[in-house]
């Protein structure tokens, strides 16, 4: 498997964003059906909100939400904050494949998206859309799934992580 990095934007003054996705080619007889479940997290219900509502005037279905994904995504901004790094790459050397495979999520193609910087959703999202390789994961109409990572770090450079994971279940 290969992870391709889309998208990077890395400046001392300005929010940070970095893209990647990755799909897995083996190719499974049977369906393993994902658990998607409605979040009580308000990042997370505007995200997904500001998500659709993109994919949406590109014509697009609405991505479900996933909680495997969101579980990736939210250890993923965690481990960013906790060990002080930005990247794809987990302080561990996992990664985004690693990370959906941790949370049990058996995928035929992930991506993700990962910000710092951006102090609210809708500005996050501002971020991601004006990036092309962050538009392209927002975007992908082969995705069907998705969840969301945040994490608040006052004390922080950046002060604020987000991540988004986008899936679509092996078949």
């Amino acid at each position: 498997m290969v992870i391709v990095s889309l998208a990077t934007l890395a400046a001392t003054e300005l929010p940070t964003l970095r893209g990647a996705i990755a799909s897995n080619p083996t190719i499974q007889a049977q369906a393993q059906p994902t658990v998607a479940s409605p979040s009580t997290n308000p990042f997370e219900q505007e995200l997904l909100r500001l998500t659709n509502a993109e994919r949406a005037r590109a014509g697009l279905p609405p991505l479900r939400l996933a909680a495997k994904l969101s579980q990736a995504a939210q250890r993923h901004a965690e481990d960013m904050v906790r060990n002080r790094f930005f990247s794809h790459t987990g302080s561990d050397g996992s990664t985004l494949v690693d990370r959906a495979r941790a949370v049990g999520y058996n995928y035929s193609m992930v991506g993700e998206n990962i910000a710092a910087g951006g102090a609210t959703p809708a500005a996050t999202m501002r971020q991601w859309m004006n990036s092309p390789g962050h538009r392209q994961n927002i975007l992908n109409r082969r995705f069907t799934e998705i969840g969301f990572g945040y994490v608040s770090a006052p004390s922080d450079r950046y002060r604020h992580y987000w991540v988004q994971v986008f899936g679509t279940p092996r078949q």
